[in-house]
């Protein structure tokens, strides 16, 4: 067994999170970011042994898990949920909860959409937010966010549950942060739902099950469905696969034994492709309309985290607009979702020389030529300003190699 090979078991042990071979270059940069210089062999020894640091697996999880999210992410799916059906009564609160939550956006947005549905009412609500990352979720308890990650939530919601800071950023209010708490807890290998939590009206998995090991997926779905208070809902992202065996479970006397699982809503008409996306977000981006082009990317990545095109196109955009340090994560994200992407890794290059780092520069510049090929043709949309060869020379120049 190899070190990488290592260090993928104990991920997936620990977490179900499946770090695929191809991906091998970009893990071992990972685990060097939250180990460095440390090692793949010598990181299994200091995390495998007991006593160890077990910091060091949680580290590492937090770096190859892509925790891309915003509020009110992804509408129509939200828009599917019946808050009206849920079960809450003024006797009863409503309880949600909200699955690998990451940095906390989603259990806020499922807090403010529970309150403005129950307007008129004085029902009761409560939101869990839980995910495997402990720095997502210190972010999360902090609940000061961007921008970014707002620019879904109209004027009017703004003004009502966050209030503006001095630098720009929002702090939800306490009308919404009494609402929501937040736990760590592990869907692969905690008991589902967390020790001590009773049954829920509403469970969101979005995008959370797409890390899994195959054979976790069904196991971990039938739990979720467990959590639920009976006629509850579980609702799961588009790119969660949903085992057939699980989403047919009979009926129990008094209406679902479990709960039923919710799909994304399908419509009439068949969907645009992945490369039109890409490319009306490249679009926009090339005109200038940057809110448009990341809400275009925000919508792909909500349909699929580990699109490295779209993250790449991301890391574009905050190239564009002066933001090397957003540029220079979102390309990273590309490359742990393709490794063979060089295209990203000599962009990620740029974002790095003008971050002024110029030892991780070098390192970027070198997995761009190693994984520059003039025979790729997959990335032909991006690449009509500047062409493979011209990279290749470019790293070489910026290495001091010979042609």
């Amino acid at each position: 067994m190899t070190a990488f090979t290592a260090v993928a078991e104990m991920v997936r042990q620990e977490a179900g999170i499946v770090l695929p071979a191809a991906r091998e270059t970009a893990i071992l940069a990972a685990l060097d970011r939250a180990a460095p210089g440390l090692g793949a062999t010598a990181f299994v020894r200091a995390a495998s042994v007991p006593g160890g640091d077990p910091a060091l697996m949680s580290r590492l999880i937090d770096e190859v898990t892509v925790q891309e999210t915003a509020f009110i992410r992804d509408r129509p799916q939200l828009d599917a949920i019946a808050w009206g059906s849920l079960g809450a009564t003024q006797s009863r609160a409503l309880r949600v909860w909200s699955v690998g939550c990451a940095s906390g956006e989603e259990a806020y947005t499922l807090a403010l959409l529970a309150v403005e549905a129950f307007a008129r009412g004085p029902l009761r609500v409560e939101v869990l937010g839980t995910d495997i990352s402990d720095a997502a979720l210190a972010t999360a308890a902090v609940g000061r966010y961007g921008e970014r990650a707002m620019r879904a939530v109209d004027p009017a919601l703004r003004e009502r549950y966050f209030d503006r800071q001095g630098d720009g950023s929002y702090l939800v209010g306490g009308r919404l942060r009494r609402l929501v708490r937040f736990r760590r807890h592990n869907l692969a290998r905690g008991p589902t739902p967390p020790s001590g939590e009773a049954g829920f009206d509403l469970v969101i998995c979005r995008n959370v099950l797409i890390y899994f090991d195959a054979t976790l997926v069904a196991p971990a779905v039938e739990a979720l469905r467990r959590a639920l208070r009976p006629g509850g809902t579980l609702l799961l992202g588009h790119a969660d696969a949903l085992p057939q065996e699980v989403s047919k479970a009979p009926d129990g006397p008094d209406g679902p034994a479990l709960g039923r699982a919710l799909r994304p809503p399908l419509t009439s008409e068949p969907p645009p492709s992945h490369q039109e996306r890409l490319t009306a977000a490249l679009d926009a981006a090339g005109r200038g309309d940057t809110d448009t082009a990341l809400s275009r990317l925000a919508a792909m990545l909500a349909d699929n985290p580990l699109d490295p095109d779209a993250h790449f196109v991301d890391g574009l955009v905050a190239l564009k607009v002066d933001r090397p340090a957003g540029a220079a994560a979102a390309l990273r994200r590309a490359l742990c979702a393709d490794a063979t992407f060089g295209l990203a890794a000599f962009t990620l290059a740029r974002a790095y020389d003008a971050l002024g780092d110029k030892p991780a520069a070098r390192r970027s510049y070198g997995v761009a030529l190693r994984t520059l090929d003039l025979a790729d043709d997959r990335h032909g949309r991006l690449l009509q300003q500047v062409g493979i060869g011209d990279m290749r020379a470019a790293c070489r120049a910026r290495l001091g190699t010979a042609p």
